[in-house]
């Protein structure tokens, strides 16, 4: 749906959360078989503007019957970045023009896309493979607007063996702290070799004075085994918390983003 080059990517063939097909979509034949996510670092007097487009760009994508359009903004990072993610079938879907040319025609398209360029400093464009197999998804709690977000860069060599360990050991032990949703994607094109992202839900901001997460839920002994078995296989990792703005959001499947 989206194109690589030709069509001005400066706008939006965009994903923070690349799983939250994962969220809105809980059926296997519904999924996604990528995530695109485009990360702005928008100039603070042009923010009005920008969101102001954006929320014609969501509308383009809600008409258009794509089934979910995410933003998120940094709450605990860089404050002028939001990342908007979109979801993207098979990346045969890329070859054809925008869905805001299609739906605006070329005159409208332009003038959009010139407020927006207008708009930031810089941008960062991905595309992620989501880890579907890695995911917890509780239907019966809605996500929620405050996100961690954790960005590893893997060992080399080690891929497997730490996605081995997000399943074995880290995810478990977030089941038991009673994370409701938790979403890991492979970013592929657009990133660094061996990045991987995971995101949990946080059930609001007043969760972290808790403490850390595997302390809660296995102690301190059990947490340290669990991270001692990681250390070997991660060279990096930052940590942010993201809010999801759902002004800028929209999901079919009925999220608070709907």
């Amino acid at each position: 749906m989206i194109p690589l080059t030709a069509w001005r990517l400066s706008l939006w063939s965009v994903v923070l959360l690349a799983g939250w097909s994962a969220v809105c979509l809980s059926q296997p034949d519904t999924r996604p078989g990528w995530t695109a996510s485009t990360t702005s670092r928008v100039k603070p007097e042009m923010r009005e503007e920008f969101e102001a487009s954006l929320r014609q760009i969501a509308a383009a994508y809600r008409k258009a019957g794509v089934p979910w359009f995410l933003t998120v903004q940094d709450f605990a990072g860089d404050a002028t970045e939001y990342t908007t993610s979109v979801p993207v079938m098979k990346f045969g879907d890329l070859d054809g023009p925008p869905i805001g040319l299609k739906m605006l025609g070329d005159r409208e398209w332009g003038k959009l896309s010139r407020k927006m360029d207008r708009c930031y400093t810089a941008q960062t464009r991905k595309y992620a493979a989501p880890q579907h197999e890695l995911e917890i998804n509780k239907g019966d709690v809605p996500p929620g607007a405050y996100w961690l977000e954790t960005t590893t860069l893997v060992a080399p060599g080690r891929m497997e063996d730490y996605l081995t360990w997000l399943k074995n050991d880290y995810r478990p032990a977030l089941e038991k702290a009673g994370v409701a949703h938790f979403v890991v994607s492979r970013p592929i094109f657009g990133s660094e070799a061996g990045e991987v992202v995971s995101s949990r839900m946080l059930k609001n901001l007043a969760e972290i004075d808790g403490g850390p997460v595997l302390t809660k839920a296995l102690g301190e002994a059990g947490a340290a085994a669990v991270n001692a078995r990681s250390i070997a296989l991660v060279r990096a990792s930052t940590t942010r918390i993201v809010l999801v703005r759902t002004d800028l959001s929209y999901s079919a499947a009925g999220s608070p983003a709907d």
